[in-house]
């Protein structure tokens, strides 16, 4: 966090919005018994609502279906079907059921579709000669009645193995909310389990360190100028060994509120801001997940109450504080850590000149040789320099430990090296490091003006690569005239790019278009010919498979149809 002096910290913590956050509703508030389960069997949890993960806050439940697909999901109220999604990444194949109490439900990572729905689907991916789709019926189209059965749960899109994400949403703001609130909540009887307690100095320094130092239970500090805290949390349900999310954290200084977090409702538009709300340099580096107990200046995200100062003590010398942390699950069960902060006096010392100033709500624009940014208003999550610097054709932008809430717009001009008949063929690359390991990321990238433009989401090294690798089409069950019967009537092939990444796929048997679902997670694409309804004999299949950078890869084969 940016090192601020106590008056500019002051200003801030008194003018910034925070404390003016809107009310969100009780939990009492929702209604408890409105909806039914919407599986036939217990439920058990492999993730909650609110849990940490990559980049966003867990917005539903994750069911657990016994380890395995073709469970029956069923409506958990009357109303009617607003959306249906596939699609071979995030939620894979999902329903929205808008319900007539202003309230959305959301099933996710399906196998299948109810017949009348899979029917439906299936004309509108025929018509568009497309997989990934999504539509929404008219409110006459598909109504339901609670307890009807409308698909087979299972493993689509992103999922890392058979469970029913569901989800509980505003209908007017799509905005989801804590299924707990509704009575899906869970017999609970184990306390959250506390991990952690880390100090933060936010200027001044603890125990003579300038970077977050780890607390001991019962410890005591030295500290002056300002701190913030930490916690290192998870909890688990009954009847599963799933480390998820807590739902809420209090920090106590002196037994008065500084800072709550609460799971309970957000946008997903706000949902990056997981990654101020956590300690996203320890995540990166240690796949370490962190609570951060104050809110910088440009959090959006509403999960916040009772914040004094934003969550940030300021130290006065030779005063005392007792810090307390209570992590607190929906059921109520608590498990709280304190330790003891001695003040000491607070020496400002000389702050280096900025170059490069970024202010978070304000729109920002660098430009250098061969490169020029622009930022947004409102997509840092606080002030602060922006490092630069061009070396081997690279440019070093920012701090990759350092989280951004959006997008970005980034231009580079490319080197004279680079063929002007090439350049369709440019992409941006992006390295970074995590957990000790450089990684890269392939931009879409687009020429304008004779610049080459993407759009990342985080800062690194970036630099122009050529892409004329075109996709790798690989069969894995068929050769020429294989055989495929009712029984064995699925061709599947993988197919990869590396670089700019896959665009487009399409499968054409006899010189007509048949549907090909695709597993993004496993680059799994599948031809099933009984239900493309094949006939007995002879076929001829071609399959192409396009790329961001228009690189096309082909491949043809015969088969027979046996039965």
């Amino acid at each position: 966090m940016k090192v601020i002096k106590p008056i500019l910290l002051n200003l801030i913590l008194t003018s910034v919005a925070f404390g003016q956050r809107a009310e969100q509703p009780k939990p009492e508030t929702y209604p408890k018994n409105a909806f039914q389960n919407p599986l036939e069997i217990t439920n058990y949890l492999a993730g909650n609502f609110g849990e940490l993960r990559a980049n966003h806050f867990h917005a539903g439940l994750d069911i657990k279906t016994q380890q395995r697909e073709g469970l029956k999901v069923k409506a958990v109220g009357d109303g009617y079907i607003s959306r249906i999604n596939v699609s071979p990444t995030g939620y894979g194949n999902a329903i929205y059921i808008d319900h007539p109490n202003g309230y959305t439900s959301v099933y996710a990572h399906l196998r299948e579709f109810s017949p009348e729905i899979q029917a439906y689907i299936r004309k509108a991916q025929y018509t568009n000669e497309t997989f990934k789709i999504e539509v929404n019926p008219k409110p006459s189209e598909f109504p339901i009645k609670m307890g009807d059965i409308i698909a087979l749960s299972g493993n689509s899109g992103g999922s890392g193995g058979p469970h029913l994400h569901f989800e509980i949403r505003d209908t007017k703001t799509e905005e989801p909310i804590n299924p707990f609130y509704f009575g899906f909540d869970l017999p609970d009887t184990r306390k959250p389990s506390i991990l952690g307690l880390y100090a933060y100095p936010i200027y001044g320094d603890v125990n003579q360190k300038t970077s977050r130092i780890v607390v001991a239970n019962g410890g005591i500090l030295s500290a002056s100028g300002a701190l913030g805290f930490g916690v290192k949390a998870y909890d688990k349900q009954n009847g599963s060994e799933n480390n998820n999310g807590i739902h809420q954290i209090n920090i106590y200084a002196n037994d008065e509120p500084i800072y709550t977090f609460t799971a309970n409702r957000f946008s997903f538009g706000e949902a990056r801001a997981i990654n101020a709300t956590c300690d996203y340099g320890d995540i990166q580096k240690n796949n370490s997940w962190v609570y951060q107990g104050f809110v910088k200046e440009g959090n959006p995200i509403r999960v916040f109450s009772n914040l004094k100062n934003n969550g940030i003590l300021e130290i006065k010398d030779g005063e005392s504080y007792k810090i307390r942390i209570e992590v607190t699950d929906y059921a109520g069960n608590s498990s709280t850590q304190s330790f003891t902060v001695n003040g000491k006096e607070y020496i400002d010392s000389a702050k280096l000149p900025e170059t490069n100033p970024m202010l978070w709500n304000k729109e920002n624009h660098f430009k250098s040789d061969g490169i020029e940014i622009f930022f947004p208003k409102n997509i840092f999550y606080e002030d602060f320099d922006l490092a630069y610097k061009f070396s081997n054709n690279k440019h070093w932008v920012g701090d990759y430990y350092m989280p951004i809430h959006q997008s970005y717009t980034l231009a580079i001009e490319p080197t004279a090296d680079i063929p002007t008949a090439q350049l369709d063929k440019a992409i941006i690359v992006r390295e970074y490091q995590k957990r000790g390991a450089w990684k890269k990321d392939y931009l879409t990238t687009e020429l304008k003006n004779g610049k080459l433009v993407a759009n990342p989401k985080d800062f690194g090294v970036f630099s122009i690569m050529i892409d004329n690798t075109k996709p790798t089409i690989t069969p894995l069950n068929s050769k020429a005239n294989s055989q495929f019967s009712q029984t064995n009537g699925i061709i599947k092939f993988t197919i990869h790019d590396e670089h700019s990444g896959i665009n487009s796929y399409n499968a054409y048997i006899d010189g007509k278009w048949v549907l090909a679902e695709y597993d993004q997670k496993i680059k799994r694409l599948s031809i099933n010919l009984n239900k493309e309804e094949i006939s007995v004999g002879d076929h001829q299949l071609e399959l192409n498979v396009k790329d961001e950078k228009n690189n096309t890869a082909t491949y043809t084969t015969t088969f027979k149809k046996i039965s």
